[in-house]
């Protein structure tokens, strides 16, 4: 089959939307796991992970690279998950993460303010303008850190294959819709583009992994994947970087081979 990637406003019912279509399809479903998968990878804090992943960034973040480096952990979840097939994704931008995979169905739900607010009112026991400064304020937050991230407007229909407004729409109806589409045969993989997943997956775990190595950690390395062949390019400090580099890329499930094109950068000699 294929794999779902849906998009949600705070109050939007995307996640329930997202949960009953894995149920009629027999699926897996994924949401807050994908944050727990990249904090075991990062060796970071879980509410840590999450506020890179959903919160706006802070001046600091903005100039530093540590919101960067969650992401690349976030997506190496996302990418892991979604190599499995058969799976539905919700939130932490999984579908602006998956937008070039061709048998992923993009999908984004929304609402008026008013209506969502009255549910997330009836659902956490708060006042209707506490509901109302939350669903506002998770907006605010959401979208400045994806246009951190990713440089676009998470509100722009054309990110999407469909756009659900759920003012009157139950979940089963969503769920419903989604079905229809998912099984349009536009959704469904095929062998180029399974090999193409297959060609991601491998480059953002690969990434990760140079991440989390002590080694690697401050290098700049390029990667490329093609039908498991993994090309790695860039300058590093020491041999011992430029052999880590390669078991790292070894080590990945899916490599079947290792072009090493990393040069080793020449001391500064200063002048007589």
């Amino acid at each position: 089959m294929s794999i779902v990637a849906i998009s949600e406003t705070a109050g939007s019912l995307g996640n329930e939307i997202g949960r009953r279509l894995a149920e009629t399809l027999g699926w897996s479903f994924a949401d807050r796991e994908i944050i727990a998968k990249a904090a075991e990878r990062s060796g970071a804090d879980i509410a840590e992970v999450r506020h890179g992943a959903e919160e706006k960034p802070s001046l600091w973040e903005r100039l530093t690279d540590s919101q960067h480096r969650y992401r690349t952990f976030v997506e190496a979840s996302v990418f892991d998950l979604a190599s499995r097939d058969n799976i539905v994704l919700a939130g932490l931008a999984s579908a602006l993460m998956l937008r070039g995979v061709r048998h992923v169905l993009r999908a984004r739900t929304n609402a008026s303010e008013h209506e969502r607010a009255y549910r997330l009112q009836q659902q956490q026991g708060l006042t209707a303008e506490a509901a109302l400064d939350l669903v506002r304020h998770s907006d605010r937050e959401r979208a400045a850190r994806v246009k951190f991230l990713y440089q676009v407007d998470v509100d722009d229909p054309l990110l999407y294959d469909l756009v659900l407004n759920t003012d009157r729409m139950s979940v089963e109806r969503g769920a419903r819709l989604l079905r229809e589409a998912v099984e349009d045969e536009r959704f469904q993989p095929s062998p180029e583009s399974r090999a193409d997943l297959a060609d991601r997956n491998t480059t953002i775990q690969a990434k990760a992994l140079f991440l989390a190595n002590p080694v690697l950690a401050d290098t700049t390395l390029s990667l490329l994947c093609r039908q498991g062949q993994v090309s790695v390019a860039g300058i590093v400090r020491s041999i011992e970087e430029r052999r880590t580099a390669e078991e790292v890329l070894r080590s990945v499930p899916g490599v079947t081979a290792v072009v090493n094109e990393i040069a080793i950068s020449s001391p500064t000699r200063g002048r007589p």
